[in-house]
């Protein structure tokens, strides 16, 4: 029977065993030994006795996926090799070869480096089969966020939340597609991404300076994904700008609350039967009474309500707490208008279509002057404040209005969550005037 060529695995020596060695294959030939190198290195620590690399928790993912790819490797140069059977034979050829000269190009250790380029090829075309692009990768992101618990609130991610998602991708497709660069590389996102695409997005597309921020804040989700997938090594994206710049907000007036709140819808509906807009306006004169999201409108049928003793008890799906709130006359008046079973909201954007529409309707037509960062530049426009209004106006005009009622910003915060006065006061909406307004009973 022939005898099969019989390799052994070995590693250069090193004086530093934690510097990477070289891997060599050794065999002997008639009699004499030869050494070749595959062009591989491993840590001697991770090197085992069966001739292959150790797959540690202490390697980083990128460093196990290298790993992975050179113990592929020797199984198929090994499995090779045994193919290679009467070494008796190969000794002859070999002794052939020699005397003629041609071992550089004809001999064994030849024919193995053309093994080594043949593997090398078929495993670089299969990587790059494997090789997900970000598009790929994003996109599979995305799509996993539903199934997804966040581990700081142990809550499912809100489908308004993927919703952003979705749209912060198209944002990126667009960029890839002006800068021609198909579904994009991983090894794009350098010291320089950054600066890009924020360059487009200013000067380009025309975003505003906050949607710059939201935008990498969203992106640097992913890479982190990606970064822990062993997909990218380069950690420039950790430093990306993803706070934007405080916008402004508005809040309505008790006394525009209530012109809001007398406003008779009749003509509108006999021109627009199934706009409903009595809904919208008493769902959101509900929020600005009891300080709800516009994600939480929809639980108020599911609430504790205590009609009785005046109170109402939400529990709120973004921070998860459970609130008690008292309630006006308003309030119970709505309620009772729908015999407990209030209204749900519609779909966001049209709900604040409906809100600008009622706002108009009640004459908050006061100017504001607005100033906002759009294509690099700062932007002044003057807008009426109806223009202004949407759902979390409700909330914000609630926080407001308590507020300067009691001046107590500790009493307020325990129905809107905030746990930091410094966030609460970013929240309210009071004017320098108004301060001074309610600080001067402390001057008189």
């Amino acid at each position: 029977m022939a005898k099969q060529l019989k390799l052994n695995f070995a590693l250069k020596s090193h004086a530093d065993k934690t510097k990477p060695a070289l891997i060599y294959a050794m065999f002997t030939l008639g009699g004499k030994r030869y050494k070749l190198s595959l062009g591989y290195s491993v840590v001697p620590e991770f090197w085992q006795d069966n001739n292959r690399i150790e797959i540690s928790s202490k390697q980083t993912q990128t460093i196990q996926r290298q790993m992975k790819r050179i113990n592929r490797f020797l199984d198929a140069f090994e499995e090779k090799v045994g193919r290679m059977l009467d070494v008796d034979r190969l000794a002859e050829y070999e002794a052939q070869v020699e005397a003629a000269g041609t071992v550089e190009k004809y001999g064994i250790v030849a024919k193995l480096k053309r093994y080594i380029d043949e593997i090398n090829g078929i495993e670089k075309e299969e990587e790059q089969q494997r090789t997900i692009t970000p598009l790929e990768y994003f996109t599979k992101v995305i799509d996993e966020m539903p199934k997804k618990v966040v581990r700081r609130t142990s809550k499912i991610i809100e489908t308004n939340t993927v919703g952003h998602h979705g749209i912060v991708f198209k944002r990126y497709k667009k960029f890839l597609q002006y800068k021609g660069w198909g579904n994009g590389s991983f090894a794009q996102f350098d010291k320089n991404f950054e600066a890009m695409m924020e360059q487009w997005m200013l000067g380009e597309a025309g975003y505003s300076s906050n949607t710059v921020a939201a935008t990498f804040s969203v992106m640097k989700i992913w890479l982190k994904q990606a970064e822990e997938d062993g997909l990218i090594t380069d950690k420039s994206f950790h430093s990306w700008k993803s706070k934007g710049s405080d916008v402004q907000h508005i809040y309505l007036t008790e006394d525009e609350l209530k012109r809001i709140a007398a406003l008779d819808f009749s003509e509108i509906k006999r021109l627009h039967p199934n706009a409903n807009y009595d809904a919208t306006r008493d769902l959101f004169i509900l929020a600005a009474n009891i300080g709800l999201r516009y994600g939480d409108l929809h639980r108020l049928n599911s609430s504790n309500w205590d009609i009785e003793n005046r109170t109402v008890e939400v529990h709120t799906h973004k921070t998860g707490a459970t609130v008690l709130v008292p309630l006006s006359s308003t309030v119970i008046a709505i309620y009772k208008k729908y015999d407990g079973k209030l209204p749900a909201p519609m779909e966001k954007g049209k709900y604040n279509i409906q809100l600008r529409k009622i706002g108009e309707m009640a004459g908050i037509t006061q100017k504001i002057y607005t100033k906002k960062n759009v294509g690099g530049r700062v932007v002044v426009e003057e807008k009426q404040k109806f223009e202004l209004i949407s759902s979390h106006t409700a909330r914000r005009s609630f926080a407001t209005n308590l507020y300067k009622r009691c001046k107590n910003p500790r009493m307020v915060m325990a129905f809107t969550g905030h746990t930091t006065e410094e966030n609460f006061r970013k929240y309210i909406c009071i004017e320098k005037d108004e301060m001074v307004d309610m600080a001067m009973q402390y001057f008189d």
